[in-house]
């Protein structure tokens, strides 16, 4: 989720059109003869949604099922016992839709500008807190948005890729509801179907925001990862790929279906932490 930030001791965050919040203290327990520090955590929103919380940060999810299941894997392992708190977070469906189309080739830094740049221009300013936040644009804004209203927010070619994906959804053609009821595959195929939406940027929006804990996003970093941790993974017919850091869309699928065939129902949160993993190895910044 690239539209969260930290102000003073607060992190505030953009979910479509309401803003979140939650804000961490810590106190001592006056009772305890140790420095053991008793952690309380308020959650907020504006406009409000109680318990949103819940829902965000996947606490219906059995996290100790999940990574059990992955435990297995000598990696994935590693860095759960290394990185505990990690955790798959659930995204308003259309605003990840536009993120993702928005984070083709390029880095998280000028993904979180190109965002709020579009959300400033065609977002509702909302005031909470004393501060000044805009909302996630509505598809109907993005939609009658010209191109060069698009441009001028830094997106680039992407422009595109934005304007037709609104046009579809604002058609009718993509339903969100749907999508989420219907299988990976038949979801992904619908989603294969829009102009922007290729594969990696489809199994993010499935993990993210459609309830694909199977999804598997496939980009350099993971391509990273499987040529250094899970060659072993694939047979000899597919190591002709060598793991460089462009594949086909035929490559992606096989690839695809390996990782997902190895890691199962929750391969996303397998992803998640390798993809994590090999960004702090490489000291990449958030």
């Amino acid at each position: 989720m690239f539209l969260w930030e930290r102000i003073d001791n607060s992190w505030y965050g953009t979910f479509g059109d309401h803003v979140m919040k939650f804000s961490t203290s810590y106190t001592h327990n006056r009772n305890c003869n140790n420095n053991n520090k008793n952690n309380d955590i308020q959650f907020d929103s504006y406009p409000e949604i109680k318990g949103w919380e819940r829902k965000v940060f996947r606490l219906d999810d059995d996290i100790k099922a999940i990574l059990s299941t992955l435990s297995n894997d000598d990696l994935v392992s590693k860095t759960i016992k290394k990185y505990p708190g990690l955790r798959l977070m659930r995204q308003e469906p259309h605003q990840c839709i536009f993120s993702f189309v928005c984070a083709s080739n390029t880095s998280i830094l000028m993904i979180r500008k190109m965002l709020k740049n579009l959300s400033k221009k065609f977002g509702r300013e909302v005031t909470f807190d004393g501060k000044v936040f805009f909302t996630f644009p509505s598809v109907n804004s993005l939609n009658k948005a010209t191109m060069n209203e698009l441009r001028s927010c830094g997106v680039g070619y992407r422009a595109k890729a934005i304007k037709a994906v609104a046009k579809y959804i604002v058609s009718g053609n993509l339903d969100i509801d749907y999508l989420a009821r219907i299988s990976y595959q038949d979801a992904k195929e619908e989603l294969l179907k829009i102009y922007g939406i290729g594969n990696k940027i489809a199994d993010c929006i499935l993990l993210f925001s459609l309830e694909k804990l199977d999804a598997f996003p496939i980009d350099i970093w993971i391509l990273r990862a499987l040529s250094r941790h899970y060659r072993w993974l694939f047979n000899e017919n597919e190591n002709r790929f060598k793991m460089t850091e462009r594949i086909t869309m035929n490559q992606y699928k096989i690839l695809s279906a390996s990782l997902r065939n190895y890691f199962g129902k929750y391969s996303g949160y397998a992803q998640q932490y390798i993809f994590y993993y090999i960004r702090e190895s490489a000291g990449k910044k958030w």
